[in-house]
């Protein structure tokens, strides 16, 4: 399983670290996958926005992937594989726990790691779901990520411009006020607003344009990109000239 395509090898995660406080979030988003496909409204946002154009012979690779759901999800939707890593080892394990049951275990795999630290390999799309807000910095993560996608690239995040920039900083204090009092269960985590405009420079730098971007929930801005189509061409030439190769090897 884990020398399959697109998968982590052993070697290239980082140690399991302890038993952090997204464990107990992810347990609580376990049971409501169970009781419903996907968990939180704005994932939902995500993979409709996505579609089947973008997800159908592809493979995705979902950073600070939680419980699986959005992974799983794709695969429910055409994705030929999905890989997810999180920080997090207790949502790992519910996220294997939710591929078998939902008998995709042979097309999912799930690792522990940082996202802005492992070394990732190429996937056709990306996607970071809420994780921009847990990272104070976003740029080691947002450079590993672009360098993993060939095809779409695409994020939600708080809103950082306007009321809506206005409504998630304040919300963002209050959180944290609670995270600093309850510092042991929540392990010194504290949530963030980054700059969304500098990040949307930093996705255009790495080739991609958007092509869906916008408000979801009042609360999460939601942007989907996606290779020119000439970087697109010169990508899939690339890669059949490499899997040609591979092939006359064996």
């Amino acid at each position: 399983m884990l020398d399959a395509p697109g998968v982590p090898h052993p070697s290239e995660m980082e140690p399991e670290p302890e038993r952090c406080c997204f464990d107990d979030w992810a347990a609580g988003n376990a049971k409501r996958a169970r009781r419903k496909e996907i968990t939180a409204g704005v994932t939902r946002d995500l993979v409709k926005a996505l579609g089947p154009s973008r997800l159908e012979g592809n493979t995705v690779l979902d950073l600070g992937c939680g419980t699986g759901d959005l992974a799983l999800a794709t695969l429910a939707r055409g994705a030929t594989r999905a890989t997810g890593v999180d920080l997090g080892r207790g949502a790992i394990e519910e996220a294997r726990a939710l591929a078998r049951e939902r008998s995709v275990e042979d097309r999912s795999t799930f690792e522990v790691g940082d996202a802005a630290k492992v070394q990732l390999r190429e996937h056709d799309v990306v996607l970071l779901n809420r994780v921009l807000c847990c990272y104070p910095e976003v740029n080691a993560l947002l450079d590993n990520s672009l360098q993993a996608a060939r095809l779409v690239f695409a994020f939600t995040a708080p809103p950082s411009s306007g009321l809506a920039g206005i409504f998630a900083r304040a919300e963002t204090r209050l959180a944290n006020i609670v995270f600093r009092i309850r510092d042991r269960k929540f392990s010194g985590f504290r949530a963030y607003v980054h700059d969304l405009e500098a990040v949307d420079r930093r996705v255009r730098q790495a080739g991609f344009h958007p092509t869906i971007v916008g408000r979801r929930r009042l609360i999460w801005h939601l942007a989907v990109y996606e290779r020119a189509a000439e970087l697109t061409s010169d990508i899939a030439v690339t890669r059949g000239a490499s899997d040609r190769a591979s092939n006359a090897s064996v």
